[in-house]
């Protein structure tokens, strides 16, 4: 099995260029057509510090690959020299001759270790010819440090990159390494660090130099590293703390020094990228509170900007702190508030929910999170970046539920009469609370009228008009309006209904059954509800006087009934 020369580590501690034409490196080249089995030479990598060292290296053999595919020949080396092949390596230019004739690429698991295969460097050139496009991700190996690898958030995170994550070495936190340096250019064979998320929580990929152009360009690992097409990742300097022996395989323990560019092609023929541009990022902010030891922690970090990436990347780290802050797993509770900032949100956006689950909590209480933030992303209205996110998490493994148990109010009434309406609600193992509010019965209410108290979580408000196909989301104003006008789990809510069918929702079914005419032959025939939004319908009826809502700090749960009549 081939064994990809990359490492990725999750150390705590402006699409910037396209290229029309093939990358022109620096360096004089032979071309793989010129190489023979027995030629001698060597390639650059770093072993330990920043400075490049030379393996010696010879040709075993030129191996064809398919036609018209975009690796047409490899070929496979020997290491010489006493240095086994390791992680880390991928990118290492090879030279022959003293001319640059390819990057090391691969090797083998459990196997010999002085065997690689190299990609030839005018295989790797014809990655400036792309622009755009994304692809599926490759298998490539990632190291986590500074978060356990164990998390159920970063094992659900490995899933879905593609890559398999295993714990690596620490953050450089600015005096681990002895004055670092970040080069401001690259040179072929000095180490390279490839940026997903970075600040108090690092996911990147360490790998080598193959090549580099006189404007900053660069040529780097000889291999895909998600393999997504036309990205923006920052690329960096990295510090080498030593290689270390394995039986499966040897590996690099390294650590950013510093951001000093952008990777801008990622395809599995390596990566293409140039120092001295920046590209946007995405700020990030998980703040944890453990209700149950009064603790707080706070982290800070920034991800690559990225519509499709970025959501998977923010929610697998504040859920994996989580996981590690809160050190347990199980039933608990959880208080989630999200607040979103971007340019075109000019005052922010803010919700906050809580979650309750008897079995795992924490999971729980991230789909909502992530749910969102994916819609915000993904929306095709507005460019959003730059944005930020901020998540605030409060916890505690007991259970904050509030049961409904005990419903009073009038058994009669006259239209437009406003009512008294009680509520008592029993805490886990405690004490009952009781909530007392007034609700206006409907001026034109005629017969039966049914009270509905229930928990935000329990049959949930829908979206009428959205699922009857009256209404559609047209602007990421209204998109981001009607995630805030949701129910939440910790809303006592009570409502008062023309009809005993179900709330809402099942007037309007009843309705239909009833054979109402289309929208197009009579739209006088649609409901209220039907003909707007779920924010506008909230805001109408608890101008009404039929709908209230409180929010509590508590998951609200249970669902009662009574019913009213009414007579005009």
């Amino acid at each position: 099995m081939f064994k990809r020369l990359l490492i990725f580590a999750v150390l705590l501690g402006f699409s910037c260029c396209s290229y029309g034409a093939d990358f022109v490196p620096e360096q004089k080249i032979i071309p793989v057509s010129s190489l023979k089995s027995g030629m001698t030479g060597y390639f650059l990598t770093v072993l330990k510090g920043t400075e490049p060292s030379k393996v010696p290296v010879k040709i075993i053999s030129v191996i064809p690959q398919i036609p018209n595919h975009n690796v047409k020949d490899l070929v496979l080396v020997k290491l010489t020299g006493g240095v086994k092949l390791a992680q880390g390596m991928s990118g290492s230019p090879v030279f022959i001759e003293g001319k640059l004739a390819g990057a090391i690429r691969s090797g083998w698991e459990n196997s010999d270790q002085t065997l690689a295969l190299m990609i030839p460097i005018e295989t790797m050139c014809s990655l400036s010819r792309y622009e755009t496009g994304r692809n599926s991700p490759a298998l490539t190996d990632v190291s986590i440090s500074g978060l356990s690898a164990n998390t159920p958030a970063l094992s659900e995170l490995s899933r879905k990159l593609g890559v398999n994550i295993t714990q690596g070495a620490g953050i450089n936190s600015g005096g681990a390494v002895a004055n670092p340096e970040t080069p401001q250019k690259f040179r072929p064979g000095d180490a390279i660090g490839v940026l997903l998320v970075w600040g108090d929580v690092e996911l990147s990929a360490v790998g080598t130099v193959t090549a580099t152009a006189k404007n900053g360009g660069f040529l780097a690992m000889g291999h895909d590293f998600l393999k997504r097409g036309a990205v923006n990742y920052p690329s960096a300097g990295v510090y080498v703390h030593d290689l270390v022996n394995s039986s499966s395989f040897p590996f690099k323990i390294a650590s950013i020094t510093g951001i000093n560019g952008t990777v801008t092609q990622d395809r599995e023929t390596g990566l293409l990228g140039r120092t001295g541009y920046y590209a946007p990022s995405v700020s990030g902010e998980f703040v944890f509170r453990d209700l149950d030891r009064n603790t707080e922690n706070k982290c800070r970090f920034r991800t690559v900007a990225d519509e499709f990436l970025t959501d998977e990347l923010v929610s697998a780290v504040c859920t994996a702190l989580a996981e590690e802050l809160w050190g347990r797993k199980g039933q608990g509770t959880m208080s989630v508030t999200l607040r979103i900032d971007g340019k075109n949100l000019p005052n922010g956006w803010t919700r906050k929910d809580i979650f309750f689950s008897e079995d795992n909590i924490i999971p729980e209480a991230f789909k909502q999170v992530k749910t969102i933030i994916n819609a915000y992303l993904t929306q095709p209205f507005n460019d959003v970046f730059p944005s930020g996110f901020r998540i605030t998490i409060e916890a505690t493994q007991n259970p904050k539920v509030l049961m409904i148990e005990e419903v009073e109010t009038v058994e009669e009434a006259k239209p437009g009469d406003e009512i008294e309406v009680s509520v008592k609600m029993r805490g886990w193992r405690s004490e009952t609370v009781t909530e007392k509010f007034k609700m206006k019965i409907p001026e034109d209410a005629d017969g039966v009228i049914e009270l509905i108290v229930r928990g935000g979580g329990t049959q949930s408000f829908g979206q009428a008009g959205i699922e009857g196909g009256w209404k559609s989301i047209g602007s990421l104003e209204r998109l981001m309006t009607e995630f805030r006008a949701a129910d939440s789990n910790n809303q006592l809510i009570a409502e008062l209904n023309a009809d005993k069918t179900g709330g809402l929702l099942g007037e309007i079914l009843r309705k239909k059954k009833s054979g109402a005419k289309s929208k197009q032959s009579k739209e006088s025939d649609l409901l209220p509800e039907e003909e707007e939004y779920l924010s506008e319908t909230k805001e109408r009826r608890i101008k009404e006087g039929t709908l209230k809502v409180y929010s509590t700090e508590y998951v609200v749960d249970g669902l009662m009934r009574r019913i009213i009549h009414t007579e005009k």
